[in-house]
């Protein structure tokens, strides 16, 4: 080999190596940073809750969800139809401002505002409340706050009520006023 290939030779080894070591020193640097928020919102949408058996226990058609990172709780705004099941059957339809679902227990919590409907075909009952908390594993929704109940022409105020969705069962606490 001539000296004039050799050092073209040379030369061409020597920018490759700088091409390399550049390369290896850049690495990295255009990755973008992890989301500092990593929460997962979805708008309009539908979410339900299914038992053990494979019926269904509750469905949610809401504006707004957010999830977070490991999608075990949800929180659903300005829940509009709702229905939860009894044996598999639509048994009360559901309004509610804000949900937060346990996505692996299959309960839930509603705050800041309530609206149940039993749609049986027996009753015309309404329930309303500004809190709740529903239980998959019992079956059962929960009014720790008064609730205001307007059923086949009466109205009543309570203190607390219990729904049992496995017997249909519902319970009522003390009457709320002067009686």
């Amino acid at each position: 080999m001539t000296t004039p290939v050799r050092a073209a030779l040379a030369a061409a080894a020597l920018a490759f190596l700088a091409w390399v070591g550049i390369g290896i020193y850049r690495a990295g640097s255009e990755v973008p940073p992890p989301p500092s928020d990593p929460v997962s919102t979805l708008t309009t949408g539908h979410a339900e809750g299914r038992r053990i058996d494979g019926k269904p226990s509750w469905s949610l058609d809401y504006d707004r969800m957010t999830t977070t990172p490991d999608t075990t709780t949800a929180t659903l705004e300005n829940v509009r139809h709702g229905e939860l099941y009894r044996h598999g059957k639509p048994f009360m339809r559901m309004t509610a401002k804000h949900v937060i679902v346990n996505t692996l227990s299959n309960d839930f919590t509603v705050t800041g505002g309530l609206e149940l409907t039993e749609n049986d075909g027996l009753h015309r009952r309404r329930i309303t409340s500004s809190s709740a908390v529903y239980s998959g594993t019992l079956q059962t929704l929960t009014l720790h706050s008064p609730a205001h109940i307007a059923a086949d022409g009466a109205r009543v105020t309570v203190r607390s009520a219990e729904v049992n969705f496995r017997s249909g069962d519902m319970s009522f606490g003390p009457l709320v006023g002067l009686y």
